[in-house]
């Protein structure tokens, strides 16, 4: 009889015990911040706050905000956990430079590689466009306004010494500026996106005769040396049935993390997330590329502790 006593007795405490581990996880909030509900962050978010919460226990939800720009000062004063924001972004805002009015140095980077923009620039084959010094005096989309797409521009065109003062721009949809390069509107269009680009695949399907420019190799190690967010990579020429193949360059998103938040806790985030990395990637077209290789490439702002733990353990960061 005495066996059995203590053994309830065990059994409630430790009964209790786990109660209070629960509701201790479930008293932990770690939110996602994305962007509006209709582009890519917002369903990765959403994917991201489940693992999270089925994974870890603690309160997690996707939360709509301004996007890219908005999510680092949200992390930064700690309105939201993580947030998916552009590699440009977050170099911008830890710096203190446009679009930010001063330092946001209190975050860090979780993982780089969620997605690529890549910058495509598209022109009428009758343009006369042979090079990105050619856009001088030229009408060209550029794309929505704001985000980080601007500044990368902003920056290539910088080591050609000239800027977006010296070009005609037009902020439109993608989608909208290859139906006004079609229509011989516009002189070029510049997508930042995952490539294949939607955009550009419906311009090939129309049948407008254009071309893809490459970036000068002298040209793309100057922005490589210049900007930390940037990365090389060529687009084979069978993508959009180009005459060559197209080198270029591209910006990432990536995912930004509270500098003081836990690290313990982060290295939890971060395991949980790649542990579950196949559930990202099928949350949008976007992210099908996203890699645990990629989450530790040219970071522009410092990992955090918790997070570099992580990638330490399973061998991707020395």
């Amino acid at each position: 009889m005495m066996i059995s006593r203590n053994i309830k007795v065990l059994f409630l405490a430790l009964l209790i015990l786990s109660l209070v581990g629960c509701s201790a996880n479930k008293d932990e909030y770690v939110n996602v911040g994305t962007a509006g509900t209709g582009g890519a962050y917002y369903p990765i978010g959403i994917a991201i706050s489940e693992i999270l919460t089925k994974d870890l226990g603690v309160n997690s939800t996707a939360q709509v905000t301004g996007g890219a720009v908005e999510n680092v000062t949200l992390v930064n004063k700690g309105a939201t956990e993580i947030a998916i924001t552009q590699s440009p972004m977050a170099y911008a805002g830890f710096n203190g430079t446009a679009p930010y009015e001063s330092k946001n140095d209190n975050i860090a980077t979780l993982f780089n590689g969620l997605s690529k923009g890549v910058f495509q620039l598209v022109v009428s084959e009758s343009s006369g466009i042979n090079s990105v010094a050619d856009l001088k005096g030229k009408k060209v989309v550029l794309g929505p306004s704001g985000g980080g797409a601007i500044n990368v521009i902003t920056d290539i065109l910088s080591v050609y010494n000239f800027s977006l003062a010296d070009i005609q721009p037009t902020y439109v949809s993608y989608s909208e500026g290859v139906s006004m390069l079609s229509d011989n509107n516009v002189d070029a269009v510049i997508v930042q996106s995952a490539a294949p680009a939607a955009a550009i695949k419906e311009l090939e399907a129309s049948g407008k005769k254009f071309e893809l420019i490459s970036i000068e190799p002298e040209k793309i190690n100057q922005l490589l040396e210049k900007f930390a967010y940037l990365d090389q990579i060529t687009l084979p020429k069978d993508m959009y049935g180009t005459n060559q193949d197209i080198k270029t360059v591209y910006l990432t998103n990536m995912m930004i993390v509270k500098k003081d938040l836990d690290e313990d806790m982060v290295y939890k985030i971060t395991k949980a997330i790649f542990e579950n990395i196949e559930k990202v990637k099928e949350s949008h077209p976007a992210a099908k590329g996203f890699s645990l290789e990629e989450a530790v490439t040219r970071t522009p702002i410092p990992l955090h502790p918790g997070a570099a733990k992580y990638f330490k353990e399973v061998g991707v960061l020395k």
